[in-house]
């Protein structure tokens, strides 16, 4: 049961680490995923990089559990067997430039007609349609959502963390899992637009609301001060746990309730505080949360982040020490549940992992399949098509599936 997804091929034409995400995902899930790789895409070098927000490591991660084939989509042998092997399968992730897979006739309008199950879900910066649905998918959509990375811990500078890419990669996969089951009770597949802005906005839904009323209600200042271009930001300087500088570091508490801002109030030795109408409530709180964390701050500086967090403890205040990436990796928690995990990259070198946090039973996905090297797998899955394509001319079922090595020659739709 922990690999539900067994017997479903998913075929995935992607650049970048939205789609891979989704991809891997699913063959975490038991999916039978195939990479399309470009006969001369080389996964580690440095080029790659420049068109993704993640690392080559990172993204030689993203492969694991799935095989990969090396079709020329720019050939007509490349877009037959491509058509081949999609005609195999119930899933398709797309994730290329816009009109890429169009102009090969692997468009969902061109497929939906002979596979009506298909399930087909396409990853972009911005979605199908709108002034900026021609954008390159590659196009760090995060770069709108800037200002909610930029509210980082400790007023840290910005991390680039792919939020857009992982954000969209969740969506596509649970909108492929669902639309799976409705194919298999209706007999129908779907065409899934998952846009990354749309998905990083979405997982911000709670800050989305109070700045779109914001926006709405004063547009030209918050709290009598104009809005700069920082003010403006996504997510502005607000965030429901406000993080502060102790001693020796940082922490996090929860300013939204009345008593636990009276509780704070009393501890910190400020109640005068709570007749200051900037801090009245949770809203305000946050509105002027600058200038609470410069009141604040000087008197948590006296003091260590754990006597700190302690303290808020016993009067009932929720806070939590602000972390550091590798430190929650070592956490006993976290070994516990055998998250970090080997794992060899193609050129044989050994790095870790996170695999799939989710159980089912008690049990979690296997990692079967370690990442693969462009084209490893290209022998095998095309013998697997031709053995496919025999069966199927036997049975008398799936005639209009040319064998591996035969080329189209109708031409391809166009767009």
């Amino acid at each position: 049961m922990n690999a539900p997804l067994t017997g479903i091929r998913v075929i995935e034409f992607c650049r970048g680490a939205a789609g891979a995400y989704c991809g891997m995902l699913l063959a975490d899930m038991g999916a039978d995923v195939i990479m399309v790789d470009d006969p001369v895409d080389d996964i580690s070098n440095e080029s790659q990089g420049q068109h993704g927000p993640l690392g080559a490591t990172a993204q030689t991660g993203l492969r694991r559990n799935k095989r990969s084939v090396a079709l020329d989509l720019g050939t007509l042998e490349g877009r037959s067997l491509a058509h081949t092997l999609v005609r195999g399968a119930q899933v398709v992730i797309e994730c290329l430039p816009a009109g890429t897979l169009v102009r090969a006739g692997l468009g969902y309008e061109a497929l939906s007609v002979v596979q009506p199950h298909l399930v087909y879900v396409s990853i972009s910066a911005f979605g199908q349609d709108g002034p900026r649905s021609a954008g390159h998918p590659g196009v760090p959509a995060i770069d709108a959502l800037r200002g909610m990375l930029g509210a980082t811990p400790g007023r840290q500078a910005p991390r680039d963390l792919p939020v857009a890419d992982l954000a969209a990669g969740l969506y596509a996969a649970f909108s492929v899992s669902a639309a799976l089951v409705a194919a298999q009770q209706h007999g129908r597949g779907v065409h899934i637009d998952v846009p990354m802005l749309g998905a990083t906005l979405a997982i911000a839904a709670l800050r989305a609301g109070e700045e779109a009323a914001n926006a709405a209600s004063e547009p030209e200042a918050v709290g009598g001060i104009p809005r700069t271009a920082d003010d403006a930001r996504f997510g502005g300087p607000a965030a429901p746990w406000p993080t502060f500088r102790a001693k020796d570091g940082y922490f996090g508490m929860d300013l939204d309730g009345q008593a636990h801002w009276r509780a704070i109030c009393a501890l910190v030795h400020r109640v005068d505080l709570l007749d200051d109408s900037r801090f009245a409530n949770a809203r305000e709180r946050a509105r002027h949360q600058a200038v609470l964390r410069d009141v604040l701050e000087p008197v948590f500086m006296h003091d260590d982040r754990a006597v700190w967090l302690a303290r808020l403890s016993a009067v009932g205040v929720p806070c939590t020490p602000i972390s550091t990436y590798s430190r929650v990796l070592a956490d006993p928690q976290v070994a516990h549940m055998g998250w970090v995990r080997p794992m060899v990259l193609p050129s044989g070198e050994t790095t870790h992992t996170i695999v799939s946090p989710v159980r089912m039973n008690g049990h979690g996905p296997v990692t079967h399949r370690e990442p693969p090297a462009p084209g490893e797998h290209t022998g095998d899955i095309l013998a697997e098509l031709d053995a496919e394509s025999a069966a199927a001319t036997v049975t008398g079922e799936g005639a209009t599936v040319p064998p591996a090595g035969t080329l189209l020659t109708e031409p391809l739709p166009k767009d």
